[in-house]
């Protein structure tokens, strides 16, 4: 599929279709990882935890298991 791109502000970008985004795993908000590799612009999801340390990543763990 073609897309225009398109100038935000002082940056442009391509619009992401509603069933894109399903696809790809994200809503408006949510962090992708850019590259390009040989002309060829992938996006990838970024699982928010990606950044979190070990003691964050137990309270989250323990929180999800004192709710039940």
């Amino acid at each position: 599929m073609r897309k225009k791109v398109v100038t935000i502000g002082s940056s442009a970008g391509i619009t992401i279709s509603p069933a894109e985004l399903r696809a790809l795993g994200v809503s408006p908000g949510d962090m992708v990882e850019v590259t390009v590799r040989s002309g060829t612009l992938e996006a990838r999801a970024v699982s928010k935890y990606d950044d979190a340390g070990l003691p964050e990543l137990m309270d989250i763990i323990n929180a999800h298991r004192t709710r039940r």
